[in-house]
């Protein structure tokens, strides 16, 4: 028998710890597969689509997102297969096998691996990459599916890329044959565990760090984010590393001496081997909540962006489409845009109209003032509008104002600005500078201008009186029920209008395109990544599994001995294995929950609906994975 029926047959006898490992890096080549495939697409490189700068440096960064988790996790694999492999390497040695035969059988196993992981990748990627273009085609709004193209350039850039991988880890691999002697691998197999040991005061250190990041989280704004962003990380990691490499052991050791726990059927025995597994699996289940708070948190967040456009784009603008001009014939332009609206089938859109005076707020920045301009609004012009969209009015004394502008702009003129609510705000009309005490701020307006200052009636009329008429501006608003199909009207209405006359056009329909097109690609390759995220991490956790399966075969084996039945000790395995599983991924939940409401308090939007949806996602599917997975481990041990 030569070294390359040596390495065939390894495989062959090792097939259920190999399953995991080739689906996983095979699944992590389709994508990459069809990624390639879209980039180097004949139509997409002759620049046929929109888009293509966009989306083609988009799918790229996810190759090489692909390949680094493609690279950390086939080395994390070589590690586990060899680790376990330890006594049978040593067995080899025992009977003459040199190092570098070892070595030698070990490259050919991994390229043997290799090349049928890509075979296989290669051929689904392009079986799906039909289905795979239509998806793209649909997510960025292109009326004609890509056809399919016997890519050679994908083909060979998939296939050198993971060849050039897999050699190169499996050479990194091998240190673990080079650095042990041969009564190292054989003991190995045969060492005794030692009796964990964790310092309590170690996991109350840490356990303070979790809670204090936590409190912390309560405390951030848009404007003090990156002060409290480091802290918050740091304090996060070192708390969850002590929690899992001193607290389950504290905990697990807490539970045995209570005996009313520790002797109720079938804990006793749980917990004896639970113990060395959680020490021994500690860093490894560290890192894993870690990436998973990680993907859930970056998950929720664009999710929530880009759920509901429609009703996001709707609250942005409550007028389909506006224009703001100034110094011109607004009689004219209001005339055309009423033929234009006709032209297109908008005759009944209903017209908002608004006056607007310049005016600029004094605010005292860290060493100069700063002139903030902003338009201003007479108080029953805002609450005409807003009554006509049913939302709640604004009640504004003389001598007095309140200004309308998104949350995330308030934080910002209070901490950079130096807005002080509590004394009077100087502002400027028209080279004079009037002062007025601040009434609590709006985040949302009922015309698309986001920044308005609103004043009594009486003091609009005052300022207005010192306003030429040609420094006024008017605002032209249209509510439209099918603002989605404006897209024509809304090219010749900024050509009529701001084009030619200066001024600001905004347009819903524009709006809603733009963040489609950007959001459809986010989440497009948002949703591979974490796709590729899960499959890598739970297949390191089966790995993990299969790391200990000697030591696992030892207890069911003495477990029968003392007559257990089969039923109870697969149930004593499956709570084994479940903590190991679950453990990391629950942690990791809690972690994102409070980067989710940090987030979400951050931006002045809602993050815990579409978090949750992420998180129930990902607990079923890990929970699906489990159920596959622990069968064909239990039947491999228990065999």
């Amino acid at each position: 028998m030569n070294f390359r029926q040596l390495a065939f047959n390894n495989i062959k006898g090792n097939w259920r710890s190999y399953k995991a490992f080739i689906i996983s890096s095979t699944l992590s080549i389709i994508v990459f597969f069809m990624y390639a495939s879209f980039i180097y697409h004949p139509d997409v490189v002759g620049g046929s689509i929109a888009q293509k700068a966009r989306v083609g440096e988009g799918m790229k960064a996810l190759n090489y997102v692909v390949v680094g988790f493609s690279a950390l996790f086939i080395l994390y694999s070589n590690s586990m297969f060899l680790r376990a492999r330890k006594k049978e390497l040593g067995l080899l040695t025992l009977i003459g096998a040199t190092k570098g035969q070892l070595s030698k059988m070990l490259i050919r196993e991994q390229m043997m691996l290799g090349s049928m992981s890509i075979m296989i990748g290669i051929a689904f990627g392009m079986l799906f990459s039909t289905l795979f273009f239509k998806a793209v085609s649909f997510a960025l709004g292109i009326e004609t599916t890509l056809p399919f193209v016997l890519n050679g350039t994908a083909i060979g850039i998939t296939a050198g890329v993971y060849i050039v991988l897999f050699f190169i880890l499996s050479l990194v691999s091998l240190r673990i044959v080079w650095k042990f002697q041969i009564i190292d691998l054989l003991r190995d197999a045969r060492k005794q565990r030692v009796e964990p040991f964790a310092r309590t005061w170690l996991l109350f250190i840490g356990l303070a760090c979790i809670i204090i990041a936590y409190v912390l989280c309560f405390q951030v704004k848009f404007t003090n984010f990156f002060l409290y962003f480091l802290p918050i990380v740091g304090l996060t990691i070192v708390g969850t590393y002590f929690l899992f490499t001193q607290g389950s052991v504290v905990l697990l050791k807490a539970l045995q001496r209570r005996k009313s726990v520790f002797y109720k059927q079938p804990n006793m025995f749980v917990f004896s081997n639970l113990i060395y597994k959680m020490k021994d699996n500690a860093r490894f289940l560290f890192v894993i909540s870690i990436i998973t708070a990680v993907v859930a948190s970056a998950g929720g967040t664009l999710y929530v962006f880009f759920e509901d456009m429609s009703h996001k784009i709707l609250s942005a603008h409550p007028q389909a489409v506006s224009y703001t001009v100034k110094n011109v014939e607004t009689d004219k332009i209001e005339k055309d845009v009423q033929g234009l609206l006709e032209k297109h089938g908008f005759e009944d859109a209903r017209l908002v109209t608004l006056e607007l005076l310049p005016g600029k707020l004094k605010l005292e920045n860290v060493d100069n003032k700063n002139d903030f301009t902003i338009d201003i609004i007479s108080e029953s012009a805002f609450n005409k509008e807003a009554k006509m969209q049913n939302q709640e009015g604004i009640d504004v004394k003389p001598g007095t104002a309140t200004m309308i502008m998104e949350g995330t702009l308030q934080d910002f003129m209070q901490h950079f600005l130096k807005l002080d609510m509590t004394k009077p705000l100087e502002f400027i009309v028209q080279d004079q500078t009037y002062s007025v005490m601040l009434n609590d701020m709006r985040s949302t307006s009922v015309f698309n201008e986001s920044e308005l200052f609103v004043v009594s009636d009486e003091d609009y009329e005052t300022y207005a009186s010192i306003v030429s008429s040609t420094e006024k501006s008017m605002y032209y608003g249209y509510e439209m029920k099918d603002w989605k199909s404006t897209e024509a009207l809304v090219a010749e209405m900024r050509e009529r209008t701001v084009s030619e006359n200066g001024g600001s056009f905004t347009s819903a329909a524009s709006s809603y395109k733009d963040i489609k097109e950007m959001s459809s690609i986010t989440m497009f390759i948002g949703f591979f990544v974490t796709v590729l995220f899960f499959f890598f991490a739970c297949s390191m956790t089966y790995f993990k599994w299969f790391n200990d399966k000697e030591q696992d075969r030892l207890q069911f084996k003495s477990l029968k001995r003392i007559g257990m039945t089969e039923k109870e000790i697969r149930g004593i395995a499956l709570r084994q294995m479940g903590v190991v599983f679950f453990l990391p991924i629950l942690v990791g939940i809690v972690h994102s929950g409070f980067a989710l409401y940090t987030l979400g308090s951050m931006l002045y939007i809602d993050l815990w609906k579409s978090g949750a949806m992420i998180v129930t996602a990902y607990l079923l599917a890990s929970a699906l994975y489990f159920l596959v997975a622990q069968r064909g481990y239990l039947k491999h041990v228990q065999g």
